[in-house]
């Protein structure tokens, strides 16, 4: 038996989000939050521009948003532009399969950034609660190997001072947080489109 959803429970936690955006919207304009989102954007766009490439990873949900940050780096996100090296490592269920299979699910992205990151490159990794093991173990070979790193997070994810630039959405609910990671990477990707233009 099947039931239907009530129209007002949908409609309550379409308001119950549109609410939590209004909450949100004074701590997102902090300076402070402001000027370390910046300065992570630079990174990215200075690495681009050096030639490096951008890593991406995450899980579930941010996987699927690694995967669409990425996209927009290849494709464009509203200019158009020539295309540059992004790379989701959460992309292949083949290799995401083989590698944790053969090596354990902790280790999946730290091969992949074994395998695809140079000095120079950047790591933008996703994790809600920060403490996701194969996350923090990408993070680690990063620095390691020379690459920025870059971690977007919750407001209640530990602070780790081996991550460059540690970003915390201010809320500890999983869909508005993934929501400021989106927001924040696409403001990223219009910033860089911006700068292509023109470029020889």
């Amino acid at each position: 038996m099947t039931t239907t959803p009530d129209p007002a429970v949908v409609a309550a936690l379409h308001g119950q989000a549109l609410t939590a955006w209004a909450q949100m919207m004074p701590k997102l304009l902090e300076p402070s939050l402001v000027a370390a989102v910046d300065a992570a954007g630079r990174v990215i766009l200075e690495a681009l521009a050096d030639g490096h490439k951008l890593l991406i990873v995450g899980n579930g949900g941010s996987a699927a948003m690694s995967s669409h940050v990425a996209a927009e780096f290849a494709g464009k996100c509203v200019l158009d532009r020539e295309p540059l090296p992004a790379i989701s490592l959460a992309e292949s269920s083949t290799v995401i399969t083989a590698l944790g299979n053969d090596y354990g699910f902790d280790e999946v992205f730290a091969r992949g950034v074994r395998a695809h990151g140079r000095p120079g490159d950047v790591l933008l990794a996703m994790s809600t609660s920060g403490t996701s093991p194969n996350v923090v173990a990408a993070l680690g070979v990063a620095r390691e190997r020379g690459l920025h790193t870059i971690l977007l997070t919750g407001e209640s994810a530990l602070a780790d001072g081996s991550v460059d630039h540690v970003l915390r959405a201010p809320s500890s609910y999983t869909p508005r947080i993934q929501e400021v990671h989106l927001m924040w990477s696409h403001a990223w990707c219009e910033g860089v489109d911006t700068a292509w233009v023109g470029r020889g």
